[in-house]
């Protein structure tokens, strides 16, 4: 048996502690020479030196190493990849996977894993899961996915409760379609679990052509023109052009040509008008070539959707701003917008500014509206600071119902309306208020928010990458939290949870409320130097959002049912998920009706009540193909309405089937295991002895200061100084 010292503290750091103590303890007994002289003070100075030296015994943390006594075999876990990059034929001839278990099953059957190890085997793709060795085929390769990390973190878990382990032997050709895989080694790391990666397959030449387009879904007014983008990528094809075509039910729009630069991507472009009512879907595609990995993916649809042809706005402004100002210029230049602003410079002084069709009068009377009728003329109400000075008492009602009942759409556009509190507006809210206010915040998008049309500026690059170079808020305020169903569009720090709300949302009744949580986005008119952002983009966000919130007008004139998506795009992994919404309708006998019908399929669905007057519908995932969705309705109008989706291949493990022996390796090493080849499967059992002699893990540590008898001999020698001081009439 081994002793050692496993202190967490250096050796100098313990002497000088201790010469410290002890020089204190010298010197009161020197100033305390006068009461008792040096020669009586002698037994209680030697108690406190004994006492002193325990705790540096203590603080040493002598520690007695002995060997384990280990009983039976250690556990090894064979973790073997079936996903579909696995079935390639790059390995002598054989496919991969056919390859790792040839190799497998002679070194079973040499003995060499068997007299060695307790082997537990487990497959893995999309998922981990047990299996038998011997049940393992070549045409199990099948997996949509290589999720690496969740298949590691998984046996680990599993290894650490059954004991010792000779760690896990990992099957792979390293292909991960799913992120997480180094810190999952990190755990097995953490675990003193080892990986004996194993990396099968080498480099694969792929070919593939594939269309990108930035959203599924395309918001404009009615009858005017839109400009819709998309990206060709490539790969495996260089130096060449390719033919886009553009289609709409059927027929010919556009024939783009369009050729990839070295990072493999083209831009794609098409101008097109809006219709007048509903939507329409467009189609881009680029032809399938004979090598192609994959076809699936040459083609994707954009639907543009018509929101009406005029937005009329209703801004109510208590504390002129920069940000008022701003937005009003902005609001005059769209000619698609109709705009009343009301100001209060003043206790009994105020003015409008009313603008239409390029011209626009002043008037100084009232004319906030005072009745559901009269404010029902808006799409959009915006309320600035101080907005609450308009208010009477019926105007909670009034906004309460404009929202609710009619369907309208409200818009705090400079964060917290109003000082303190006022239930008026507190309910309405899609946040709860926190205490004191955030400077110089960068608004930054939520998941929700890069998904979402309210930052669809219209411009070739994502808001998310021009945002970092557009000049910070002036101010946001605090935020805890948000109201029940409140969707999160914009956050301070999008991974902080905690961080400002900058932008969200939520449904009320039949309206939508939302909030812009900052003051300073005035700033955004000017450019940060050499930003990349487009010279309109101020006036290009608040169109967007008009667009936007005419969108949440679900209801078309003389409709009682409406039918919406979530989404235009899904992927054949995702459950696609419908909203229907009535009003005015007696919702114990409405019985709606839903089919959905695609490529060979057919389903007949019955949407469940959620709240009020919503319901929800979800089906699938389904196969990859267009599918048309419609709803019948017992009561209500119209009797039927109907919609389209696209469902696309969400795999990626076809996109890239060159093995990655780099990051196998990588994974060994963070856990301090050791990459092997299928021919050194047999020396394994060796490599798994040097890792244990390296880690010392045959080794039982056991401290030896904590006995009771120790302990009790140190309250001893301070209880003995105590009393001996206190005799002396040193106490």
């Amino acid at each position: 048996m081994d002793r050692l010292f496993l202190s967490p503290w250096t050796a100098w750091t313990l002497v000088a502690a201790a010469s410290a103590l002890l020089a204190l303890a010298l010197v009161r007994a020197f100033r305390e020479r006068r009461i008792v002289p040096l020669r009586g003070q002698a037994p209680g100075l030697t108690l406190r030196v004994l006492a002193l030296g325990g705790l540096l015994w203590i603080a040493l943390n002598p520690t007695a190493l002995r060997p384990r006594e280990h009983e039976g075999k250690p556990a090894l876990s064979v973790l073997v990849d079936t996903s579909r990059s696995m079935s390639v034929a790059d390995a002598n001839g054989a496919t991969r996977l056919a390859a790792a278990l040839k190799a497998l099953s002679e070194d079973l059957a040499g003995g060499a894993l068997r007299e060695a190890f307790r082997l537990d085997a487990r497959v893995f793709d999309e998922d981990a899961r047990a299996a038998n060795l011997a049940d393992l085929t070549p045409q199990m390769a099948q997996g949509r996915a290589s999720d690496l990390s969740s298949a590691i973190s998984e046996t680990v878990n599993a290894q650490d409760e059954r004991g010792r382990t000779a760690g896990i032997l990992l099957v792979s050709d390293g292909r991960a379609t799913r992120p997480g895989a180094r810190e999952a080694a990190r755990l097995a790391l953490a675990r003193d679990v080892p990986l004996w990666t194993c990396c099968v397959g080498g480099e694969i030449s792929r070919r593939d052509l594939w269309i990108d387009v930035p959203g599924s879904e395309v918001l404009a007014f009615a009858e005017s023109e839109v400009q819709l983008r998309a990206t060709l990528r490539a790969a495996g094809y260089a130096h060449r052009s390719f033919p886009v075509e553009v289609r709409s039910e059927g027929e010919l729009v556009a024939r783009l040509e369009a050729a990839p630069g070295p990072d493999g991507r083209a831009p794609v472009q098409v101008e097109v008008t809006a219709p007048e009512t509903g939507e329409r879907q467009f189609v881009f595609r680029v032809p399938a070539q004979t090598d192609e990995a994959e076809t699936g993916n040459n083609e994707r649809s954009v639907f543009v959707r018509a929101v009406g042809e005029k937005v009329r706005c209703l801004l109510v402004e208590g504390q002129p701003h920069w940000d008022t100002k701003f937005l009003v210029q902005s609001l005059k230049r769209n000619e698609r917008v109709e705009l009343t602003a009301l100001y209060r410079l003043s206790s009994g002084r105020q003015f409008a500014v009313l603008s239409a069709a390029g011209e626009q009068r002043r008037e100084t009377k009232d004319l906030f509206p005072r009745s559901l009728e009269q404010i029902a003329q808006y799409d959009a109400v915006f309320l600035g600071r101080g907005c609450e000075a308009f208010f009477e008492p019926g105007t909670e009602q009034m906004l309460t119902e404009f929202v609710a009942r009619h369907g309208g759409n409200l818009i705090f556009y400079r964060g917290k309306s109003y000082g303190g509190r006022f239930p008026a507006l507190r309910k309405l809210e899609p946040v709860v208020w926190g205490e004191g206010q955030v400077q110089n915040a960068q608004l930054a998008l939520t998941r929700e928010g890069e998904a979402s049309a309210v930052f669809d500026v219209g411009i070739d690059q994502a808001f998310s990458d021009v945002i970092q170079h557009l000049p910070a808020l002036d101010r946001v305020h605090a935020t805890r939290g948000v109201k029940p169903l409140a969707v999160v569009l914009a956050r301070a720090d999008p991974n902080e949870k905690e961080s400002p709300i900058l932008f969200a949302y939520h449904i009320y009744g039949q309206g939508r409320v939302s909030l812009l949580n900052a003051s300073g986005v005035w700033r955004w008119a000017f450019r940060a130097k050499d930003s990349p952002a487009d010279a309109h983009l101020y006036d290009r966000f608040w169109s967007a959002l008009l667009r936007w919130v005419l969108s949440g007008g679900d209801f078309l004139a003389g409709h009682s049912v409406a039918l919406r998506s979530d989404r235009r795009l899904y992927t054949d992994e995702q459950s696609v998920r419908f909203l229907i919404r009535t009003r005015g309708l007696d919702l114990d006998a409405y019985r709606p009706r839903l089919v959905i019908r695609g490529p060979d399929l057919e389903r007949v669905l019955e949407p469940r009540m959620q709240s009020g007057e919503l319901f929800l519908c979800e089906a699938g995932p389904f196969p990859p193909g267009d599918y048309s969705v419609r709803l019948t309705n017992n009561i209500g109008t119209p009797e039927e309405l109907s919609l389209k989706v696209d469902v696309v291949s969400g795999s990626v493990e076809s996109r890239e089937l060159s093995a990655d022996p780099e990051l196998m390796a990588r994974l060994a090493a963070l856990s301090q295991g050791r990459a092997v080849a299928l021919s050194e499967l047999a020396d394994l059992p060796a490599r798994v002895r040097e890792w244990r002699a390296r880690t010392q893990l045959d080794e039982e540590k056991r401290t030896l200061w904590d006995r009771w008898w120790w302990m009790l001999l140190l309250l001893a020698a301070f209880g003995g100084e105590w009393f001996l001081r206190r005799r002396k009439g040193l106490l």
